[in-house]
């Protein structure tokens, strides 16, 4: 058996406690049988010593006759001892007497009981003293009771506890590694569900027990996990295919325009416009790879921005004034709408510029001629908002939660044809995320879009 294996440790655990819980209780037990064995002693010798009171009471307190009277008791098996105040022995039993039990009382006894241990090497005793007064004579009594009395009762017990001990200790190792291997067959089940899921098969759970226990929890959670893992890996196969994709059509263009010029001799002119192509195409080659660079920093944590405090508006209206000039190629009207409050956040002035370029490019991108596209800025007490809103086709129900996933297009919102990398959107979110921002969009097809940045409103 490994012993490095939670099955030995559980069952190691579970001896420990039992172990531990015996010796605790029986140690307990035993304690407390010894406690009732002389407390029943004690009252015997309180009873005992009682009664020879009693019985000098009714006799002469003279110490002859105390003497006499008390040998009579002695033939009994008694065990006593009598003195007068001074502690002069006036009567003994004969046991005491044949044993060499000590002949004096204990010091300074008063006349409430007093118990002591006693007697000599192998007849030890329990004793009872008192100091008592009969007829007007102090006297002083003492009775005992040999200890060895109870001892057999004790030893008997002490032998059941060592004899059982190991048979319970015995019963508790099966019983450890009994509930051990019960308590992880499920864990166990649970790892060869999840050892056979691998990338062919994704899409497979592992079986969630009707248990309502942590073992039910732990396979809901470990299928979330798989829900997630499965999305992030179909997400990556995607990016990857769309990403080559992107790639091929500009790389073919490329060497076909190469070897096409290559092919025979070209005049100057057709030299001139193959390079213009290649050139192109290297271009927009070269921006796909740096916005896939851009992204994979951002998703491996190393693409974070340096947040400062700034004041939006002027941002704000140096971007107006570049879309204006952006958009006149296509007669499109760029208007500029801000409320009167500032405009303070806590920001990476190139980052939040390059979002907001981003949204208005794709403005301007899908606008026809003679639209609009207006840019908007506003604060409340918690919040900064801003908004790039268009006139131009707007986007369909159904597009709506995919429009910031990367290299996903659709007819009428981005195109192949329309330029770009179709990664701006994702970027765009990307840096929202790293300003603890919300990036929402809200659209009607044909009508228009409104892209609106919320950011946490700095203080001052």
């Amino acid at each position: 058996m490994n012993v490095r294996s939670l099955r030995f440790r559980l069952a190691a655990w579970y001896f420990c406690t039992v172990a531990a819980i015996c010796s605790s209780a029986a140690g307990g037990y035993w304690l407390a049988i010894r406690t009732s064995l002389n407390h029943a002693l004690d009252q015997g010798l309180r009873y005992r010593l009682m009664g020879l009171r009693h019985f000098l009471e009714d006799i002469d307190p003279d110490g002859k006759q105390i003497s006499s009277r008390l040998n009579a008791i002695s033939q009994l098996g008694e065990l006593f001892q009598v003195f007068d105040a001074n502690g002069v022995l006036i009567a003994q039993s004969s046991g005491l007497e044949r044993h060499g039990v000590p002949r004096r009382p204990p010091r300074e006894l008063g006349f409430e009981i007093r118990y002591e241990t006693g007697g000599t090497e192998g007849f030890e005793l329990r004793l009872a003293w008192q100091r008592v007064k009969i007829g007007g004579q102090t006297l002083i009594l003492g009775v005992a009771d040999p200890q060895r009395k109870y001892e057999g009762v004790l030893a008997t017990f002490t032998s059941v506890l060592l004899l059982s001990t190991p048979f319970i200790l015995a019963v508790a190792i099966v019983c450890g590694l009994w509930l051990g291997r019960r308590a992880l067959t499920p864990v166990a089940r649970i790892t060869e569900d999840a050892r056979a899921i691998t990338e062919s098969n994704l899409s497979a759970r592992l079986a969630v027990p009707d248990s309502n226990d942590e073992l039910q929890q732990l396979s809901k959670t470990l299928n979330e996990m798989l829900d997630r893992i499965e999305e992030s890996f179909t997400r990556t196969k995607q990016f990857t295919a769309d990403a080559s994709h992107e790639l091929r059509a500009p790389m073919t263009l490329i060497y076909t325009a190469a070897q096409f010029s290559l092919r025979r001799e070209r005049s100057r002119e057709e030299l001139a416009d193959g390079m213009q192509k290649i050139l192109r195409e290297s271009r927009r080659t070269t921006a796909l790879v740096d916005d896939l660079l851009l992204l994979a920093r951002g998703d491996a944590g190393r693409e974070l921005a340096e947040l400062e405090l700034m004041d939006a508006e002027p941002l704000l209206r140096d971007l107006a004034e570049q879309a204006t000039t952006m958009g006149a190629a296509k007669s499109i009207h760029v208007g500029l709408q801000l409320g009167a409050e500032a405009l303070p956040v806590r920001a990476n002035e190139a980052k939040l510029r390059r979002l907001i370029l981003i949204l208005v490019d794709n403005a301007l991108k899908y606008t026809s001629s003679g639209g609009g596209v207006k840019i908007g800025g506003y604060s409340d007490a918690a919040e900064v908002a801003i908004s790039v809103a268009d006139t131009g086709a707007g986007i369909s129900p159904d597009d709506l939660p995919h429009i910031f996933e990367r290299f996903w297009r659709a007819d009428k919102v981005r195109s192949r044809e329309a330029g770009g990398t179709g990664l701006g959107l994702a970027i765009a979110k990307q840096i929202a995320d790293q300003h603890g921002a919300r990036l929402g969009v809200e659209s009607e097809l044909g009508h228009g879009s409104v892209f609106t940045i919320r950011l946490p409103k700095a203080a001052g």
